[in-house]
């Protein structure tokens, strides 16, 4: 039997790409990405088969070249709200695929909180408002509504262990993504320094230099300052070209400091993988699952800009992503101490981050999932 294809189609969120080739790598299936223009300029190298889109025309013409087994759509949930296909044509497009024996799947950002929790709420904040926009928080529920009504029959594909609450819910583990990273097989870095890397996205800065302003960058600085004062400490920020000037005008001429206004897929990839600790905004970045492939210990600063619009978003991930064992948020205004092995050791972070990959490797392979997939499709 010849190899099956995948097609991957991504909306313009970095994150969805991690999941997709969490997904894809070193499995037994051929994988094609098509991507909006957004993000395929941070591809690089990092894909061989892949293809820019900037429409359903566009992507009509990819699935027809491609002929895929199936389109995994990631994710379906997000091409509207990143302006990319509106529901009614992503829809028309969905069915389009079924008429030609195309399987459909998706992934979703919110883990399936709107099924699992139904009192769960969109409250969409607004800097220029000072707080919760109520129109702006009603228009989005109404198209988030919408969309669970569109995907109500489609397989979801989690990174991540829920429960097999219906047969659409698919969970995956990729025992075979470290093993077929070129990343992974790099020689590692041969100065002897701990790598702090610190991982801001766009979404998590307009809250934090909105909200917090002053007194976010202030304690920012004091951090810095204290971790490059140790010699054998080496600080990378990962973050929107909007922190720049804080950059230049308050931490430039820093030894060991190094500020990338985001980078491509492949150097991102690396940048965690060769840290000693990773710190993040946000209790649900994709990227985190890089550190749980990679065993590189995360700490959390925040709980993120997801949990901060949807209510009862953190504890659904505490439950599900972190199997109950939610990580313990550090105050960016107190130090955290020089030595990146003593903070880990104190807090616990490798047994912690061990007992969730032990948990998420009971999952099926993703070549299982995509025979499961279609096979849900069989015989309709």
């Amino acid at each position: 039997m010849s190899l099956r294809r995948c097609l991957f189609v991504l909306s313009a969120d970095f994150g969805e790409y991690v999941t997709a080739s969490v997904f894809s790598r070193g499995q037994p299936f051929e994988s094609h990405f098509a991507l909006p223009a957004r993000i395929a300029r941070y591809a690089g190298d990092a894909l061989d088969n892949a293809t820019v889109y900037a429409g359903i025309e566009e992507l009509r013409a990819i699935a027809e070249r491609v002929q895929p087994d199936v389109v995994a759509l990631c994710s379906g949930y997000l091409f509207a709200v990143n302006g990319l296909i509106a529901p009614a044509a992503l829809a028309r497009w969905m069915a389009e695929l079924r008429g030609r024996g195309m399987a459909v799947a998706t992934t979703d950002p919110w883990l399936r909180i709107w099924s699992m929790k139904p009192g769960a709420r969109l409250a969409i904040h607004s800097v220029r408002k000072g707080g919760v926009d109520a129109a702006l928080s009603e228009k989005m529920s109404r198209l988030q509504a919408g969309l669970e009504d569109m995907f109500r029959d489609v397989p979801h594909l989690f990174a991540v262990p829920l429960p097999a609450t219906r047969d659409t819910w698919m969970s995956f583990y990729n025992p075979q993504f470290t093993a077929g990273s070129e990343v992974a097989g790099r020689k590692g870095k041969a100065d002897g320094l701990d790598d702090w890397l610190f991982v801001l996205s766009r979404e998590d800065y307009v809250f934090l230099a909105g909200f917090e302003g002053e007194r976010f960058f202030r304690a920012l600085e004091d951090r810095v300052a204290e971790l490059a004062a140790y010699d054998g400490n080496r600080l990378t920020f990962i973050g929107p070209p909007e922190m720049g000037r804080f950059f230049s005008d308050r931490l430039a001429g820093r030894p060991r400091v190094t500020y990338l206004p985001f980078c491509d897929f492949t150097a991102f990839e690396w940048a965690v993988r060769r840290a000693k600790i990773v710190a993040y905004w946000n209790v649900l970045s994709a990227s985190l699952l890089y550190c749980l492939y990679y065993r590189v210990p995360p700490i959390f600063l925040g709980r993120g800009h997801q949990a901060r619009v949807c209510d009862g978003l953190f504890e659904h991930v505490a439950e599900w992503v972190y199997r109950g064992r939610p990580p313990d948020l550090i105050d960016l205004n107190a130090p955290f101490g020089t030595r990146a092995d003593a903070l880990i050791e104190r807090r616990g972070i490798r047994a912690w981050l061990d007992s969730i990959n032990r948990n998420y490797a009971q999952a099926p392979t993703p070549a299982t999932v995509v025979e499961r997939v279609i096979a849900h499709y069989a015989g309709r």
